[in-house]
């Protein structure tokens, strides 16, 4: 019988997804990965393989996290104020803590870095905005139901505040405070989709 490993596999993937959040995947050496994780080269390629599986581990566990934040927009009592609390919500969180907000999103950064390059990464991407357009279009379905917002207009504005949330995190590596006060924007005009 083997021996069982001396780790959590599951904090060496969230060490590791910090660290590729930090620097990005091309920067990040194997050195970097024993020095953040404690684990020596072969310990990392015995359970991980190579340096791109560890680093899709780290993908799909963000991702995994990423999509349980958007669990309040998918809530059968989601609307238009779910939504604009949400974006109020990212300014909050811009503000609070700039430096660490400064990074950005690891995998808005992931793509802006290999998506061309990388399957792997381009199906995370594109699994990544998939989700934040079904979140949005859940939220504003119901928003629809309860007469709050147009009908026919759902799905092109899920695909507009995709596309923005994915901007709004490049905008925050070049400044936070910034990207907060872009987030008060969007908000405002979420708000002024309210029907009547």
């Amino acid at each position: 019988m083997g021996r069982r490993p001396a780790y959590q596999r599951s904090t060496v993937v969230a060490a590791v997804a910090e660290l590729f959040w930090e620097q990005g995947y091309e920067l990040t050496s194997i050195g970097d990965l024993e020095a953040r994780t404690g684990l020596d080269r072969s310990s990392l390629y015995h359970a991980f393989g190579a340096k791109h599986a560890l680093f899709e581990a780290a993908l799909r566990c963000y991702l995994e996290t990423f999509q349980h934040g958007l669990g309040a927009l998918r809530q059968d009592d989601a609307g238009l104020a779910v939504i604009v609390s949400f974006f109020a919500g990212m300014a909050r969180a811009f503000r609070a803590d700039p430096a660490r907000n400064a990074r950005g999103c690891l995998m808005v950064n992931t793509v802006a870095e290999l998506g061309a390059q990388d399957a792997i990464v381009a199906r995370l991407g594109a699994a990544y905005r998939d989700s934040l357009r079904e979140a949005f279009a859940a939220a504003l379905s119901h928003a629809a139901a309860r007469g709050e917002v147009d009908t026919g207009r759902i799905h092109p504005r899920a695909n507009l505040l995709a596309a923005q949330m994915m901007g709004l995190f490049l905008t925050a590596r070049i400044d936070p405070a910034d990207a907060a006060e872009v987030c008060e924007s969007v908000a405002a005009e979420i708000s002024s989709w309210r029907l009547g």
